[in-house]
């Protein structure tokens, strides 16, 4: 049994591979284009290739958690859900990761804000943006992919047990950050620890997607909405 389940583990990791093969790939293609939300599209495109390996399982994307809400009772219970987690990321982000990486130097690259200076002054191009990248690209895209996907792929190798789980949101959380690079070690760690974040309500909830979904959007469009009505300064 136990040459069949590493076996097993080292078709998860491929797989695992070949789909982030495909996302940094896509993105440095779209970067090198200057294209817009070429992270959204390069998600996506990791999104295509999972749901190829997960067809060939006959594993669903409704199984690992975006289902809507039904009745009154489940909307309020997403709802506060929702709110906690947003609340939550902001606290811990805000009251103990922030302080502790300016306490060691670390802040954003001076010119991190610069790849939204196209938006500035322009709402309806800032709304459009809101839209597609933030809301369809960030968060529905990357919960499923690295909330949805990655963290049940990962766990299907740690173990479906607390420290499989642990070990597998470490893990995850670290492959979220290093896609930040582009915002600094500081950014790679805060990225991170949002996954952590993300990650552990994902499981403290029974692996539902759509609040946390609605969190990472909600999330993303405070800071947005903070970085264009700031003049692109990061405070």
């Amino acid at each position: 049994m136990e040459p069949q389940k590493k076996s097993f583990n080292i078709k998860i990791l491929v797989e695992i591979t070949i789909v982030f093969l495909t996302i940094l790939s896509i993105k440095h293609l779209a970067d090198y284009f200057d294209v817009i939300g070429a992270g959204s599209i390069a998600i996506w495109c990791g999104i295509i290739v999972s749901t190829i390996f997960m067809k060939q399982k006959k594993i669903n994307w409704k199984e690992l958690g975006p289902k809507i809400p039904k009745g009154t009772k489940n909307w309020m219970i997403n709802i506060l859900i929702t709110l906690g987690t947003v609340i939550l990321v902001f606290s811990i982000m805000g009251l103990i990761v922030k302080p502790i990486l300016e306490s060691f130097g670390l802040t954003n690259p001076a010119g991190v804000a610069d790849r939204f200076a196209f938006f500035m002054g322009k709402p309806l191009v800032f709304i459009g943006y809101l839209i597609t990248v933030v809301w369809f690209g960030a968060a529905l895209g990357e919960e499923l992919l690295f909330r949805g996907y990655l963290l049940n792929r990962l766990v299907d190798c740690t173990g479906n047990n607390t420290l499989g789980i642990i070990i597998a949101l470490i893990i995850h959380a670290v492959i979220f950050g290093m896609l930040h690079i582009y915002q600094g070690l500081a950014g790679v760690i805060a990225t991170g620890c949002i996954a952590l974040i993300f990650g552990s309500v994902y499981f403290i909830i029974k692996r539902k997607l759509f609040p946390i979904i609605i969190a990472h959007g909600i999330i993303n469009s405070l800071s947005l909405i903070g970085l264009y009505f700031n003049n692109g300064v990061i405070s």
